[in-house]
């Protein structure tokens, strides 16, 4: 019996928290990582972004909107990544503008991703 309850309230709580429960970690870049090595666009655009997920990063300005990373100004920023060690869990559905405070330019450290 207790089984059965245990399996139950699993199942639940994937009901009601679907993003808790399949919650994924990215590393920004994958393998390659966040070195300017990357596309980092046609990284974000390989993969599909739900609340809870996390991304993990180096030094990342989150961007107010798409200006930011077209310009490579994150201003007003929303977000400041910077420990080397950083997860930024994806909190809220929406689209999320990222660049680099350091390489932005040079070796277009840029992407944004849509959550859904």
């Amino acid at each position: 019996m207790a089984r059965v309850t245990t399996a139950l309230v699993v199942i639940a709580f994937s009901v009601v928290f679907p993003s808790m429960v399949l919650a994924t970690e990215y590393v920004v870049g994958d393998d390659l990582g966040w070195d300017g090595t990357a596309n980092y666009q046609a990284w974000a655009d390989d993969h599909a972004f739900h609340v809870g997920d996390v991304l993990s990063e180096h030094n990342v300005l989150l961007a107010a909107d798409p200006l930011g990373i077209d310009t490579c100004v994150s201003s007003p920023s929303l977000g400041v990544y910077d420990s080397g060690n950083d997860a930024l869990t994806l909190s809220v559905a929406g689209t999320y503008y990222f660049l680099c405070g350091y390489h932005c330019d040079t070796l277009q450290q840029t992407f944004f991703i849509v959550v859904g």
